[in-house]
């Protein structure tokens, strides 16, 4: 007999509950994917992009990974830009030229030591 009393709507309480899960879902989604990934990865992959570092991300790992892989995206388009212009060099420009063959490979070094990119193989 009480159960006649019972409001409308407690008496079918499982016909909202995908729909509320779904939007408690949604929240959470969405209130984290405003914080940023400052793994040294992301640091490096920021860095050989060009982007510059979220503010969020001031930890020592990740500004050293974006500072290798700034560093290495940069000198490797001073190599391109060197290598396209290689028959009109002067001697300053083709000693740059060499030392970039040096350097890149060395940085690419570091970056595979920190596991940033790939392990090198016989082609490389």
């Amino acid at each position: 007999m009480l159960e006649n009393f019972k409001p409308k709507c407690n008496q079918k309480p499982t016909m909202y509950r995908p729909i509320l899960t779904g939007a408690a879902l949604l929240g959470l989604l969405g209130a984290c994917s405003g914080v940023p990934d400052c793994s040294p990865q992301a640091g490096f992959d920021l860095g050989k992009k060009g982007v510059e570092p979220p503010a969020g991300c001031q930890e020592a790992a990740f500004t050293g990974a974006w500072n290798l892989g700034q560093s290495l995206a940069e000198l490797k388009s001073e190599r391109e830009v060197l290598r396209t212009r290689q028959a009109d060099l002067d001697p300053t420009e083709r000693m740059r030229l060499r030392v970039l063959e040096r350097d890149i490979p060395e940085l690419e070094t570091i970056a595979r030591i920190h596991g940033f990119i790939e392990p090198a193989t016989v082609e490389q």
